[in-house]
């Protein structure tokens, strides 16, 4: 039985598929020890998209072999781990750089008006 378990341990990955298909290893089995990984919670949460840009992203996750929600998790979670690090941002200079995007585009239609 050790054997078996060395010889499938040392295989490459189709070997050891082709051995498990064409060999009994219910002796591994019966002296396997299980192991159970505790995995975070999961929640499933709706988000509402444009269709053209869910178009983009299922066109993104196919060309990267995986579904699009997990492609959007993955993007999700990059971006809070990202977020994680940064300093809070600064409500006051977002609010000064807002006003000052409208003033410029106020001043540019009253351009275009005259």
């Amino acid at each position: 039985m050790t054997e078996k378990r060395t010889d499938l341990a040392g295989m490459p990955g189709h070997d050891a598929a082709a051995f498990a298909m064409n060999n009994d290893l219910g002796e591994l089995f019966e002296d396997a020890d299980v192991v159970k990984e505790r995995r975070p919670a999961k929640m499933v949460t709706a988000l509402r998209i444009d269709l053209d840009i869910q178009a983009e992203l299922e066109a993104a996750a196919a060309a990267r072999g995986i579904g699009t929600s997990t492609l959007m998790r993955e993007i999700i979670e990059d971006w809070v781990r990202t977020q994680r690090d940064a300093p809070a941002p600064d409500q006051l200079g977002e609010l000064m750089r807002h006003l000052d995007a409208a003033r410029h585009a106020a001043a540019s239609l009253r351009q275009d008006a005259a």
